[in-house]
């Protein structure tokens, strides 16, 4: 009876130890960064990665559908308990519940095992000897701010645009996802890419992912990195470099966004180029206009009228999707971040321009 009731409670009991390591995990960034993140995790990356990267479809999207219809399914399997005979209903439906959490406590552990770990690694600024603790004045927000304009209006004059005068590639997108891999494999640091050599693959189910205003999304339990096929240009390549980042294992969004850029605004190719500077002119641009409200006006206007066309034609694409669904999925995101040791939640993706900052100042 006791080995029966210690199979069933297996998966409890590796949810609850990797609860237990979750937390005790933040107490010891080092120990995580050398230990997990550079050694054990990149073990698990190269290995899957390798296997996954291969298969010419997104393996992580299949299996999403496939849980989909198993949860909806198990749980109708569950509720038919409640019509068998009166001796067998609460003992069939609490067996039938019970495997259903085991399932869910599972999935939890292996998110843990398999990535979770690198939300509490050492910061990147540790790692490339930032220092971002010191902060950085208005005035310094403005000059970084002025130079990201200036490089994306000369980039935006090498690139190709569509009959509306809007960014669009010379190239397929396949043929764009191609080519990060590469771009890691010569510009990235040796820290910043510990995996095996991967694709970027787009989802195939048409805007399955705008209607929650995502842009990419990395499966931690195949270990693939996935795109909106059906996003603006002007952030699709910095998108893949940023899921790419996180291939890499970095969990937390400003370091991915940071590393996006910081890595493809190397490439030999000026429309990937565009794509990383206009990012970060973008986070700078928000950061700006909290900062300096009044002198916003001044700088906006010093980006050409082809950024402006390409920054409205974003924002008009992504308004389209701004609905309930929408909201509900950034809350729910939002709280995912927090609960992973990211206090800010969504708006952590713009801390990016605080290791740009402090890489400019290394570099003076």
């Amino acid at each position: 009876m006791f080995g029966k009731i210690l199979k069933m409670s297996i998966g409890l009991i590796w949810a609850a130890l990797a609860f237990i390591l979750y937390k005790i995990a933040f107490n010891y960034p080092m120990i995580v960064e050398q230990v997990y993140s550079r050694r054990v995790y990149a073990v698990l990356a190269s290995t899957v990665a390798h296997v996954t990267a291969h298969l010419p479809f997104s393996l992580a999207e299949f299996l999403l559908y496939f849980l989909i219809i198993f949860i909806v399914a198990f749980v109708i399997y569950i509720i038919s308990a409640l019509f068998k005979e009166k001796g067998e209903r609460c003992e069939n439906f609490f067996k039938r519940l019970f495997s259903l959490i085991t399932i869910f406590c599972v999935i939890f552990s292996m998110f843990v095992y398999f990535w979770g770990l690198n939300y509490a690694r050492m910061p990147l600024s540790y790692t490339m000897e930032l220092d971002t603790s010191s902060g950085y004045t208005v005035s310094e927000l403005r000059e970084l701010t002025v130079e990201l304009i200036e490089t994306s209006n000369a980039l935006r004059e090498e690139v190709p645009e569509d009959g509306k005068g809007v960014f669009t590639y010379s190239r397929s997108r396949q043929e764009i996802l191609s080519s990060i891999k590469d771009i890691y494999a010569r510009y990235a640091p040796s820290y910043a890419n510990v995996s095996a050599p991967s694709l970027v693959k787009g989802v195939t189910v048409p805007n399955l992912m705008s209607v929650t205003r995502t842009m990419g999304i990395y499966s931690p339990f195949t270990f693939e990195c996935n795109v909106n096929m059906q996003m603006p240009d002007l952030d699709f390549a910095v998108t893949a470099g940023h899921e790419y980042a996180h291939l890499q294992g970095f969990a937390r969004e400003d370091e991915a966004n940071f590393l996006a850029w910081f890595i493809l605004k190397d490439s030999d190719d000026p429309e990937i180029r565009y794509s990383a500077y206009m990012l970060a002119t973008e986070q700078a641009l928000s950061r700006y206009h909290k900062a300096d409200p009044k002198g916003y006006a001044d700088i906006y206007y010093m980006m050409s009228e082809k950024l402006q066309r390409d920054l409205a034609a974003n924002r008009e694409y992504w308004d389209r999707f701004d609905t309930e669904v929408a909201k509900t999925s950034d809350k729910v995101y939002s709280h995912y971040l927090e609960y992973n040791g990211i206090d800010d939640g969504l708006k952590s993706y713009g801390r990016m321009l605080d290791l740009m900052l402090a890489l400019k100042k290394s570099s003076v």
